[in-house]
């Protein structure tokens, strides 16, 4: 089962580190600019479904280094405890060649939970109703992205405008959420149109 269906919101590239050198040239273009830094800016998207989690609050967000600053608290707002979380950050105007966008993953339970069918083993721990975890992006993917822009491949005015989608949630019972927040298993059709909310940002 393919879970991550990220073809629904755009291609997508998973940044790693891949050995970018920067040059003093490509760095001051990046930190020169002719006017004055626009503030950056988080949208959330939504498929009309109630999701389990809400994110309640964002830090480092407008940082020098906010990737790898960035903490995203994540609460569980439903009943049932959640076994795994997996949140899609992506930049819609830092395209590659081929038109995929550039992007980064944050997620809480190992990775094999990503897929709702899957149960929970005795060592993992979920967070319980009401109870709030903190999302960073992993160190190598924040590094990575920064890499990149300073590599002047992308101006770093393509990184203001930030995008987040719950890819999956894992309820530990064989239900949860899917591919940008769908209810797994699937009842029927009802789904509504997508649309990206504005988050509030420190």
């Amino acid at each position: 089962m393919k879970i991550m269906n990220l073809a629904r919101l755009a291609p997508f590239v998973l940044l790693v580190v891949t050995g970018i050198q920067s040059t003093p040239e490509a760095a001051a273009r990046a930190q020169t600019t002719e006017h004055p830094v626009q503030r950056r800016t988080l949208e959330i998207l939504g498929y009309g479904y109630q999701l389990p989690v809400q994110i309640a609050a964002v830090r480092h967000f407008q940082a020098e280094h906010w990737m790898r600053d960035l903490e995203i608290d994540v609460k569980n707002i439903s009943g049932r405890p959640i076994f795994e979380v997996d949140l899609a950050l992506f930049f819609p105007d830092d395209r590659d060649s081929a038109n995929n966008v550039y992007g980064v993953n944050l997620s809480y339970g190992r990775p094999e939970l990503m897929d709702p069918g899957r149960r929970p083993l005795p060592d993992d721990k979920p967070i319980g109703p009401a109870e709030t975890v903190v999302l960073k992006v992993d160190d190598r993917l924040a590094s990575g992205y920064e890499q990149h822009l300073l590599s002047g491949i992308v101006d770093e005015s393509a990184s203001r405008r930030v995008r987040i989608a719950v890819m999956a949630v894992n309820f530990g019972d064989g239900t949860g959420f899917i591919n940008g927040g769908v209810p797994y298993p699937a009842h029927g059709n009802t789904r509504t149109r997508e649309r990206y909310m504005r988050v509030p940002v420190d």
